[in-house]
């Protein structure tokens, strides 16, 4: 029995094209994060709405209940999920701000490539004050909300004049240092 060896040969690559359009490529990149943020900002807006609906259906629900808890729980509730929704879409819109930077610094790229070195490294310094201003955001939003529960508390457990107060008091100003701390730590991380 004579067995031919047969050589399997790997259909040739197809030829690159001459010339990537990077700009185009960068404004169709540009266009589906867009397309993308706004339907994640359309599922926040729904969220919000949804919950704001639950929220009320709660609070009529517990009105027609005899001596049933205050609602300050739900009023909270529902602030605090409108400022989370707040902060995400402002990280959404970084994120689309970002991409539009991005994008424009590629499209430069293929024009003056002898700036790129500069360009990105004022994009990168960009980039981390934008996150460091999206991170301050943050923590001045937890500070209003801890500061907010803490007083509604307060009033609601009717806790003036009290060790109780001294307690809160001293919770506040714990939150306070927490949040000053760490934006000391971003400003530092901007220089």
């Amino acid at each position: 029995m004579n067995a031919t060896q047969r050589i399997h040969r790997d259909a040739a690559a197809p030829e690159p094209p001459a010339k990537i359009d990077f700009g185009e490529v960068a404004t169709l990149f540009t266009s589906g994060v867009e397309r993308i943020a706004e339907v994640q900002k359309k599922g926040i807006e729904i969220a919000v709405q949804h919950n704001s609906e639950l929220v009320n259906l709660w609070k009529n629900s517990l009105q027609k209940l005899p001596g049933a808890p205050g609602l300050f729980m739900l009023e909270l509730e529902s602030s605090g999920f409108g400022r989370y929704a707040e902060i995400q879409k402002a990280a959404i819109d970084l994120v689309v701000e970002q991409s539009h930077a991005f994008a424009d610094l590629v499209k430069e790229r293929t024009t003056a490539a002898t700036r790129v070195t500069e360009d990105a490294d004022g994009f990168a310094k960009k980039s981390v004050e934008r996150v460091v201003a999206l991170q301050k955001k943050v923590l001045e939003q937890v500070a209003a909300q801890a500061k907010a529960i803490v007083e509604t508390s307060n009033e609601q457990f009717g806790v003036k004049g009290s060790p109780g107060e001294t307690a809160s008091d001293s919770i506040q100003r714990g939150v306070d240092a927490i949040v000053d701390a760490q934006k000391e730590l971003l400003d530092m991380a901007v220089r």
